[in-house]
């Protein structure tokens, strides 16, 4: 792969003596092995130690919390931890957020959204200009998804499926939370905000304008990574709302508005309003989180019968196997009640589409594409699923696509009617190359 992980332990000053670093001799076998099947010292008490996990020179410190007993419950569920701005990942170190993770064996994975005082905002945009100070060179979301989550489902113990992973933030943090489980809702059994910032719209601050813009400058930058703007994406996620009455940071509206907008998708959640609690993280939340949390872990996280998902401003996203490319970032697109049998597209520009691996390989099927609003039909014919996948190059529209295995003719083809002629795109699958050993996700696993 083009991509290193370099790995740093420092011993966490200050705390008691059970909280320790990992010794040279460790990173050099994590380095040699990226395996949870190393060998661990068990501990009767839990421990933080302290890592940094440098992506692409973009290296920022990571706390993991291995909880009492560790590691004796293998493998373990995860809850990544998301620090609001200013705070730091010691807000994490709390007696009854320990305990919590010991009771329920989870291993806790404390990030922070800033570098200097830089904020990301959890974003997935890179190169943030901020007066006096530095830019993050790789977008946080690149940081995570690539550098974070591999190093820790390869060095410890943990599950590897969506079931086993959940992000829990605290305000700007909480944020991070909701956006990134939107983005990879695929990846995560849960998201829990705490006094989050849920919607950029009604929120200002220099951090804000920092990564976005100046309000109203570029809506769409803003709109492409805000948690209310992509809640459509999150079907099927254990979702939990948390915010004080009283809180003088972030307006309770934030939780309130997300709370509204899950109610009208029709996806159940947990929203609560702690009456004269201010901006803060309190006992009674991290206990309600780990709850739910446990509730989720129980269970394999499967992708919801019919899921939809919205993106705008990334290329190549792919998200329950689905791969979406297009060529004009800032425009939305939307694929609606998603499943084999079909599903409806909404996109400001042509699209190429490769769904999951839901077809017998070299079968061939029957697809229809007709338009959204008149049902005319635009295409139909056959196309072979090559690996169980069927591609499709769909062009800027709304559309609903049905999909269905019959037995054809070998000369039927996928054409459009001579009187109906659709606009033609260049092919953005044939130039595109996977990298050695990477996973089939995203932009950053393919070269152009």
């Amino acid at each position: 792969m083009d991509q290193w992980i370099v790995l740093r332990s420092w011993p966490l000053k200050g705390h008691c003596q059970h909280r320790h670093g990992g010794l040279v001799l460790g990173i050099l076998i994590a380095l040699a092995q990226l395996t949870p099947t190393r060998a661990w010292t068990a501990h009767a008490q839990g421990s933080w130690e302290s890592w940094t996990v440098d992506w692409q020179g973009e290296a920022h410190e990571v706390r993991v919390y291995r909880p009492a007993g560790f590691p004796s419950h293998r493998p373990y569920p995860v809850a990544y931890l998301l620090s609001g701005w200013a705070m730091g990942l010691g807000m994490w170190e709390r007696p009854e957020l320990e305990q919590a993770a010991d009771a329920a064996h989870v291993l806790l994975v404390a990030l922070q959204g800033e570098d200097e005082g830089v904020p990301s905002y959890y974003s997935i945009y890179s190169d943030l200009p901020w007066p006096g100070g530095s830019t993050w060179q790789v977008s946080f979301y690149d940081w995570f998804f690539q550098g974070v989550l591999p190093w820790v489902e390869g060095r410890y113990p943990v599950r590897r499926d969506p079931g086993g992973r959940a992000l829990v933030g605290f305000s700007m943090g909480g944020k991070g939370a909701f956006s990134l489980a939107a983005h990879r809702p695929d990846l995560f059994a849960a998201a829990a905000s705490i006094a989050g910032v849920l919607d950029l719209n009604v929120h200002d601050s220099q951090a804000i304008r920092a990564v976005y813009g100046p309000r109203g400058a570029d809506p769409l930058r803003s709109a492409a990574d805000n948690p209310i703007e992509l809640a459509p994406n999150l079907k099927g996620l254990s979702l939990m709302l948390f915010h004080g009455t009283a809180d003088p940071e972030v307006s309770p509206v934030h939780s309130r508005r997300m709370h509204q907008t899950l109610q009208a998708l029709g996806y159940p959640h947990q929203w609560e309003e702690i009456p004269g609690l201010g901006h803060e993280l309190s006992p009674a939340q991290i206990a309600r989180i780990f709850e739910e949390l446990e509730r989720a872990f129980r269970s394999p996280r499967r992708p919801p019968d019919r899921w939809s998902y919205r993106f705008a401003m990334v290329r190549a996203p792919t998200v329950y196997g689905m791969t979406v490319m297009k060529a004009d970032l800032r425009t939305w697109t939307e694929l609606r009640e998603v499943a084999p049998e079909g599903f409806e597209i909404r996109s400001g520009d042509p699209i190429t589409l490769i769904t999951p691996r839901w077809y017998p390989s070299g079968a061939r099927l029957l697809v229809r594409i007709q338009d959204k609003a008149s049902g005319a039909a635009a295409r139909e014919g056959a196309v072979i699923a090559r690996g169980g996948r069927v591609r499709l190059d769909v062009p800027a529209g709304h559309w609903r696509v049905a999909i269905e295995q019959r037995t054809l003719a070998p000369s039927e083809g996928l054409q459009a009617p001579s009187d109906a002629p659709l606009p033609t795109m260049p092919d953005p699958v044939r130039p595109l190359r996977r990298k050695p050993l990477c996973p089939d996700t995203d932009l950053i696993c393919y070269r152009f």
